[in-house]
């Protein structure tokens, strides 16, 4: 039987890159505010955000919940006071990416000609996912993610929901792609531990299995949440597979395109995207998301 919702006290403080932290905070803060005066009095008695968990459960990679807070769903790892989340859904937009970053990971069918397969190593609720299906209608998507219990909760609460196109297998990533002969256009890369990306996942060795399942004039989108990636150690595992490197960076938060052959000049991404805009008409305009490129980490 689902244990009924528990109501938290919290102060949220918002990042812009993956792994967000929701610290909790006891009502007896108040208490130590040090006010002065009615005015000051009255704002502090009024009631601070109120974090629901809506279903948890105990899993190898510790503590698992979904968690809404001010019309906003998470899908959260963490045991104690820090909590660091995985996926984002804003309830009152529930077909658009909340989190900025996961907006950015989209250009990837900009860079891609065909984007006709797509891979996803950290999967999470499945935000990304669900948004690929929906949005770019030529795509078949294989979706790779450790922990059976966070897609299962992405179905149950997040909306990602079976399709023809859709393929998810629960396995590591690294294993997985090492095992398989299919080629790729749109490889993302957004897996991620309580601390940074594992380091299975940004070696060298990693990358060239990357880049031997990347089809010709296909892209590599590598999410970066840039307080915790070594990124110069991310970049020299990158380089000898996949050369040619933009950088898209909103926050705190990077998104790597990493390709083969010539670089893409912003002419030809811009007329690309207006391009896809046109006729897929995707939630998110591709050619809006250009904007956010930025010359180096």
């Amino acid at each position: 039987m689902k244990p009924a919702p528990r109501a938290l006290l919290i102060h949220i403080t918002f990042l812009a890159g993956r792994r967000r932290w929701l610290r909790l905070c006891g009502a007896g803060l108040l208490a130590g505010a040090g006010l002065g005066g009615c005015e000051r009095v009255r704002q502090a008695l009024q009631p601070p955000p109120v974090l629901t968990v809506i279903e948890e459960r105990q899993t190898q990679f510790g503590r698992l919940a979904v968690v809404e807070l001010q019309r906003k769903r998470y899908l959260a790892y963490g045991p104690g006071t820090d909590i660091v989340y995985q996926s984002v859904l804003d309830l009152d937009r529930p077909l658009e990416l909340a989190a900025p970053y996961t907006r950015l990971m989209m250009l990837g069918v900009v860079y891609a000609e065909p984007y006709a397969r797509i891979l996803q190593i950290g999967v999470g609720a499945g935000n990304m996912t669900g948004y690929t299906i929906r949005n770019f209608p030529s795509a078949v998507v294989d979706a790779i993610d450790i922990d059976r219990h966070a897609v299962e909760l992405g179905a149950r609460h997040f909306g990602l929901a079976p399709d023809p196109r859709l393929r998810v297998h629960i396995e590591d990533g690294r294993a997985w792609l090492a095992a398989s002969h299919a080629q790729f256009d749109v490889i993302m890369l957004d897996a991620y531990d309580d601390k940074s990306i594992p380091a299975t996942l940004m070696d060298e060795p990693f990358f060239a299995i990357v880049a031997a399942h990347l089809a010709p004039g296909g892209v590599v989108m590598q999410n970066v949440y840039l307080p915790s990636v070594d990124t110069r150690r991310l970049q020299a595992a990158m380089r000898d597979g996949l050369p040619q490197v933009d950088v898209y960076r909103i926050g705190d938060s990077a998104v790597l395109a990493a390709y083969r052959g010539p670089a893409r000049t912003p002419q030809q991404l811009q007329a690309r995207a207006l391009a896809l805009d046109a006729v897929l008409r995707p939630l998110h305009s591709l050619a809006d998301l250009l904007a956010f490129r930025n010359g180096s980490l």
